[in-house]
C-alpha cells in the first residue's frame, strides 16, 4: 500500500545532524525572500490560454427539436416527399386531423404584439376610415389620420391627429376594459386599407407602419399589452411565409410546396395548442414569427404561401386525440434533439442552400473569463457530455469549463444562449495550453496540454492522452527511466498512467491546502513525488518523503520540483527562483530575493545531480552548477514558456511554450 506523507511545520522534527543542516539550508533560503504580509500567496496560473479567442464549430441553427424547416425543404425536393411524409417522419407518435372550423381557420387567435407600444402608447392609422371602440363609445377616425390611445389610471384616452403627432384634445374616453381599433369595409385594395400599427419620429412623421387583419386591441395588464384578433388562416398567411421562404415552393420544380405545406400545419398546430387554454400567442421567435400583412405598405403575404394554408385547412397533427404543440426550428444539423418527439436523422437538412447545416464562429477567451469570474484564468473547455446523435459524439449537453482558481459545469444550452450560438451542436476547436514537458532517455519528448492531451514528438512514441473530462486541469508530467511511459499529473493530485508508468497512488479524491504543480519521478520508475503550490510534498510507490515547505508561509508560490540521480533527494523551485533542497540535493544557488522579468516556472536538473536549471516564463535561464546553452531571455515569443526538461543523454535542455513551441538548446 502507497503512504501518503506530507510535512506541516511544528509536526515533525527532521532527525541527524545531515538532515538539519539540509533544513537550515532551506531556510536560509527562505529568509532571502523576505516573507509577505501574512505570508500568504496566491496559487499558480495552471497555464494561460494559449489564443486570445476560441473556435468553435456546429451544426443547425435552433433547439432542434420537432421538424427541421430546411430539412423539410430537402425532403420535399431532393426526395420528393409529400408533406404527409415530412410530417410523420419529424412528429413521431403522432397522426393526422382535422378541426371543425369554427376552432380553426376560420376560427379567431389572438396575436401578442410584441412591439406594437411605445411609451406605454398605441398608435394606429389606415388609409380608410376606421374606428375605435372603448367601453364609453366609438369614433370613426378620418381616412389617413391618425389615433393615439392611451392609458389613462385603469382606463383610456384616445386622441387624433392628422399627422403623427400632435394630438388633439382627446376625442374619447373609456373606463376599463379594452379598447379596440379596427376596419370596417368588406375588401381592401391595398394593405394601407387595413389598421396599421405605427411608430412615430420625434418630428412627427412616420418611421414604421405594420399592416394587421381583423381587430388591434389594446389592454393593461401591468403595462399596455396589444394583440390582434385575426382568423386563424389570416394568422397563418402572417406566419408562414415568416416562418419559411415563400420561394421554397418554385423549387424543384414545385415539389417545394410540400416543406410550405407542411410548415402551414406544424404553424397551424403549434397556434392551436399554443393557445388551448386561453391566452394569445405571441409574434416573435419565442413562439412564431408572425408579420401581420403588410409592412410599410407592401404586402407581405404570399400566394404560394397562401396556397399551403387552403390546402391544408383545418389540419392539424394530433396525439392521444389532442393536438400536438408541434415545435420546429429552422435546421438540425442532421439530426433532431428528441425531446416531446422521437430523435431522427434528418438527411433532409443537407439541402442546397441551408448555410447552418455546418457553421463555425469564434469566441474571445476574455467573454469566457468575465462570464464565468470563479475560474480565474481560463485554462482549458471542452463538451463533458454529448447526446449520442449525429457526428462529434451529436448534441452538446454539458460544458466543462477549467481555470487557473476553479473548474466549473454548465449546461451546453446554457453556454449556447450567453454567447449566441447558433445550435447547442458544437465542438471547441481551439487548443488547450501546453503546461509540460517530458524527454526520452533515447531522444525525442513529450508535451501535454492542460487539457491532457499529449504530443510526441522527435521519435518518441505516443502512449496515450486523457480522454475524460478531467476535474482539475493537468499542471505536469515525467517520464519514466527507460522511456517508454508517462504519468500525467492534474492539479488535485489525480494522477494518470500511460505504457510502463504504473500507477501508485494519487490525491485525486483528497482536498488539498494548496494545487499540485508538478512532479518528480523517482530512479526506478516505481514512485513519484508531487508538490504543491506550497511547497507539500506527496510521495507514492518508492518515493522517499525528505521534508517539505507545508504550511510554512512562502514569499512566492512553489512552481516545480527535481529529483536527484539518486532518488534520495528533491529540489523544489518557487516563482522568484528560491530553491529548496531536501534529501541528498545540494542547494547550489538561487535567485530567490531577486526582480526577476518574469515569473519562474520550471527546472529541470543535471544528469550528474550537481547542477540544476530553472526557466522564467520569458525563457530567461538560471543556471547553477550546470552549464548555459543559451535562452529565449529578451526576445519576443510567441506564447509564454511553460516549462523545461533535460534533454535525452543530458547534453542539453528543451524549453516548451504555452502555445506548443519548443525550443531545443544547444540548437
Amino acid at each position: 500500500m502507497p503512504i501518503l506523507t506530507r510535512m506541516a511545520s511544528g509536526a515533525t522534527t527532521l532527525a541527524g545532524a545531515r538532515r538539519r543542516r539540509l533544513l537550515v539550508t532551506a531556510l536560509a533560503t527562505l529568509l532571502s525572500l523576505t516573507l509577505a504580509a501574512g505570508g500568504l500567496f496566491e496559487a499558480p496560473a495552471a497555464g494561460a490560454y494559449p489564443t486570445s479567442s476560441i473556435s468553435v464549430s456546429g451544426h443547425g441553427w435552433g433547439h432542434g427539436r420537432g421538424m427541421g424547416q430546411w430539412g423539410a425543404l430537402g425532403y420535399a425536393v431532393d426526395r420528393g416527399w409529400s408533406y404527409s411524409q415530412i410530417l410523420d417522419h419529424y412528429y413521431g407518435g403522432t397522426s393526422a386531423g382535422w378541426l371543425s372550423a369554427e376552432s380553426s381557420d376560420s376560427g379567431q387567435i389572438d396575436v401578442r404584439l410584441k412591439n406594437a407600444v411605445v411609451d406605454s402608447t398605441l398608435t394606429v392609422t389606415a388609409s380608410k376610415d376606421f374606428f375605435v371602440t372603448t367601453d364609453a363609445g366609438s369614433i370613426t377616425v378620418a381616412a389617413g389620420s391618425f389615433a393615439r390611445i392611451a392609458p389613462n389610471g385603469g382606463g383610456w384616452t384616445v386622441s387624433t391627429s392628422t399627422q403623427c403627432g400632435g394630438w388633439a384634445s382627446p376625442s374619447l374616453a373609456g373606463s376599463g376594459g379594452e379598447v379596440t381599433a379596427w376596419w370596417g369595409w368588406r375588401t381592401a385594395d391595398t394593405v394601407d386599407e387595413l389598421v396599421n400599427v405605427v411608430r412615430c419620429s420625434a418630428d412627427g412623421s412616420l418611421a414604421d407602419k405594420r399592416a394587421y387583419r381583423g381587430t388591434v386591441r389594446a389592454g393593461q395588464n401591468g403595462g399596455t399589452i396589444v394583440t390582434n384578433r385575426v382568423s386563424m388562416g389570416d394568422y397563418l398567411r402572417g406566419a408562414v411565409p415568416r416562418e419559411s421562404p415563400s420561394y421554397w415552393g418554385d423549387l424543384g420544380g414545385g415539389r417545394g410546396m410540400n416543406a410550405l405545406k407542411a410548415q402551414a400545419v406544424a404553424a397551424r398546430s403549434y397556434a392551436r395548442a399554443y393557445t388551448a387554454g386561453g391566452g394569445a400567442i405571441c409574434d416573435t421567435t419565442s413562439c412564431q414569427v408572425y408579420g401581420g400583412a403588410g409592412h410599410n405598405g407592401e404586402l407581405l403575404e404570399d400566394a404560394r404561401a397562401n396556397r399551403a394554408v387552403d390546402e391544408t385547412a383545418h389540419e392539424v397533427r394530433l396525439r392521444n386525440g389532442a393536438v400536438a404543440s408541434t415545435e420546429y426550428s429552422s435546421s438540425t444539423g442532421g439530426w433532431t434533439a428528441g425531446g416531446a418527439f422521437p430523435a431522427v436523422e434528418d438527411a433532409g437538412d443537407t439541402v442546397a442552400g441551408n448555410s447552418n447545416h455546418d457553421w463555425s464562429t469564434t469566441i474571445e477567451v476574455s467573454s469566457i473569463e468575465a462570464a464565468y469570474p470563479s475560474i480565474g484564468s481560463l485554462v482549458g473547455i471542452t463538451v463533458s457530455a454529448r447526446n449520442g446523435l449525429g457526428a462529434d459524439g451529436g448534441r452538446a449537453t454539458q460544458v466543462t469549463i477549467s481555470g487557473t482558481r476553479a473548474n466549473t459545469t454548465v449546461r451546453a444550452t446554457s453556454f449556447q444562449y450567453a454567447f449566441g450560438l447558433k445550435s447547442d451542436w458544437y465542438s471547441f476547436s481551439a487548443q488547450s495550453p501546453v503546461v509540460g514537458v517530458a524527454t526520452r532517455s533515447t531522444g525525442g519528448w513529450w508535451t501535454v496540454t492542460a487539457s491532457g492531451r499529449v504530443s510526441a514528438q522527435g521519435g518518441a512514441p505516443d502512449f496515450g492522452s486523457i480522454t475524460v473530462a478531467l476535474n482539475q486541469p493537468v499542471v505536469g508530467m515525467a517520464a519514466t527511466p527507460s522511456g517508454n511511459g508517462y504519468w500525467l499529473v492534474a492539479g488535485d493530485g489525480g494522477i494518470f498512467s500511460y505504457g510502463d508508468a504504473a500507477f501508485y497512488g494519487s490525491t485525486g479524491s483528497i482536498r488539498l491546502n494548496q494545487p499540485v504543480v508538478g512532479m518528480a519521478a523517482t530512479a526506478t520508475g516505481r514512485g513519484y513525488w508531487m508538490v504543491a503550490s506550497d511547497g507539500g510534498i506527496f510521495a507514492y510507490g518508492d518515493a522517499t518523503f525528505l521534508g517539505s515547505m507545508g504550511a510554512t508561509p512562502l514569499y512566492r508560490p512553489v512552481v516545480g520540483m527535481a529529483s536527484t540521480p539518486s532518488g534520495n533527494g528533491y529540489w523544489m523551485v518557487a516563482a522568484d527562483g528560491g530553491i529548496f533542497s531536501f534529501g541528498d540535493a545540494g542547494f547550489l544557488g538561487s535567485t530567490g530575493g531577486t526582480n526577476l522579468n518574469a515569473p519562474v516556472v520550471g527546472m529541470a536538473r543535471t544528469a550528474s545531480g550537481d547542477g540544476y536549471w530553472f526557466v522564467a516564463a520569458d525563457g530567461g535561464i538560471f543556471a547553477y552548477g550546470a552549464p548555459f546553452y543559451g535562452s529565449k531571455g529578451g526576445q519576443v515569443l510567441s506564447a509564454s514558456i511553460a516549462g523545461m526538461a533535460v534533454t535525452g543523454g543530458s547534453t542539453g535542455y528543451v524549453l516548451v511554450a504555452a502555445n506548443g513551441t519548443v525550443y531545443a538548446y544547444p540548437s
